[in-house]
Parts: C-alpha cells; sequence; structure tokens
C-alpha cells in the first residue's frame, strides 16, 4: 500500500526532527561563509561614464534620436573588438605594468546602455579595485580616440571617469550566506522526511488493523523508567511472597535463639 504523509504528520515530523533540520542550517550557514570569506576571490568594479554626440540636422527629430540610441549597438561592437582592446592591452602594460591580453579585456569588460539615454558606462571587473578603474579609463579614452576616425560622430565626451571602490561586487556575502541558510534548512527537511520514509516501525495501532488485517489483543502503555519505579513501590508484595518471607523471618529469630541457649 502507497504511503503517504498529511500535513499534520507532516508538521509532527518536523517538530520531531527540528534538531537535524538546525544542525543543516547551520551546516549550510557554515560552508557558505567558507566560500564567501575565504575561498571565493572576491572581484571589483568600475565604471567610465561617456555621451557620443552624432552629427544633427537642421531640424532634429524622434527620428535623429532614435538613431543617437541605435548606435550604442555599435559602441558596444567597437570597445569589445580587437581594435579597442588590443590598445588598451599595450596602454595597460606600458602605463601601468598590467598584463592582459586582447581576449582577457574582452571578458573584463562590460557595456550598459542608461534607459532611454544617450549616455553609456563601460564597466571593468578586476580582482584588485585598482586596476578595474585603469581598465575602464583606459579603455573609454582609446575608445574616444578612435570613434572619429570609425563613426561619423560629432562629439565624444567621458562624463565621469571610472574610480577604485573597496566593496566587491562578488560574491555578494550576504546573499551567500541566506542561500546557504535556505539549502542547509531545505537538506535538514529532506533528510528529515528520508529517515521517517525509511522507519519501518509500527507507529500507531491502526497500521496494524488497516494495512495488515490483524486483530488488536491488547495495549501495552509506555511507561518510563520513573513511573515505572514509582509502580512497583506501591504494589504490595503477593500473598505467596509475603507468606515466604514470614517464613524465613520466624526460622531466623529460631536460630538466633537456639545460639544463645548455647551460649549459656
Amino acid at each position: 500500500m502507497e504511503e503517504t504523509i498529511s500535513i499534520k504528520q507532516l508538521f509532527e515530523l518536523l517538530r520531531k526532527r527540528i534538531g537535524l533540520i538546525v544542525v543543516g542550517g547551520l551546516v549550510g550557514v557554515l560552508i557558505a561563509g567558507l566560500l564567501a570569506f575565504f575561498i571565493l576571490t572576491p572581484k571589483y568594479s568600475s565604471q567610465a561614464q561617456l555621451v557620443v554626440t552624432l552629427p544633427q540636422s537642421e531640424t532634429t527629430n524622434a527620428n535623429d534620436v532614435n538613431t543617437n540610441l541605435q548606435m550604442i549597438n555599435t559602441y558596444k561592437d567597437i570597445i569589445t573588438g580587437d581594435l579597442v582592446t588590443k590598445e588598451v592591452s599595450e596602454k595597460l602594460n606600458a602605463d601601468y605594468g598590467m598584463k592582459m591580453s586582447a581576449g582577457g579585456l574582452k571578458e573584463a569588460i562590460q557595456v550598459e546602455q542608461n534607459q532611454n539615454s544617450q549616455m553609456f558606462s563601460i564597466i571593468a571587473t578586476s580582482t584588485s579595485p585598482r586596476e578595474a578603474a585603469n581598465i575602464a579609463n583606459v579603455t573609454a579614452e582609446i575608445f574616444k580616440e578612435n570613434a572619429k576616425d570609425v563613426l561619423n560622430v560629432d562629439r565624444i565626451s567621458i562624463i565621469s571617469k571610472a574610480v577604485a571602490s573597496s566593496q566587491p561586487v562578488f560574491p555578494n556575502k550576504k546573499l551567500t550566506l541566506a542561500v546557504g541558510l535556505l539549502l542547509g534548512l531545505m537538506l535538514g527537511v529532506l533528510l528529515a522526511v528520508l529517515l521517517e520514509l525509511l522507519d519501518r516501525t509500527v507507529k500507531e495501532s491502526r497500521t496494524l488493523t488497516d494495512e495488515y488485517g490483524l486483530t488488536i489483543l491488547g495495549n501495552i502503555p509506555a511507561m518510563t523508567q520513573k513511573e515505572l519505579n514509582a509502580k512497583i513501590r506501591r504494589e504490595p508484595l503477593p500473598i505467596n511472597n509475603q507468606k515466604v518471607s514470614n517464613r524465613k523471618a520466624t526460622e531466623s529469630s529460631k536460630t538466633v535463639e537456639r545460639r544463645r541457649r548455647n551460649r549459656i
């Protein structure tokens, strides 16, 4: 017969196995803490913001604005292309002693556009906050120098330069700990349910009647050792045991009397 667990039984199971669930949560937090604080390498992010203005017609209309917005996708391809990344790699090595390949720069650089705006950001990520700022600033400068030669643009402005940030963007320690706690609790609940399903002992009398078709002749109440000892002290000895005890006491007194007479 298929075994099912009701909501009431589930809550009772969780209450009975609360220790296992708590231990699972603590283990999850411990593992997440080790990953966040000691194992995972922190990464830092810095961004430089730019605006590229295209030549405007005498009459500015919505098409000019839409063209500016659509051109940002082209800027993304140029910034992450070989034309810019190779020069950025050479300048970083020459000015800051940073040895990064063009492929490494493509992975470290992202270009994000502000919604409904002609402004976009060059975001660089690195294991060092200073290196992240240098990558973003050098990339912005190289793009500014090359964009006019490749594209028909009017003006390129660097609105804000990247600065080193002391707060890592990876890993998010609070989020990592929260995820570790959640996974630990889930693992504890899973183990509790699994142990309950693997436990084949009979816990209720109706299991014998409903599932096995047996007849119950009687129930033996569960008693603690303290209750059992108290019950034994309260109950008198059986009549046969009392007679044996009285006979032994009489024989013992006669033996003592006989020994006393022999001494006299």
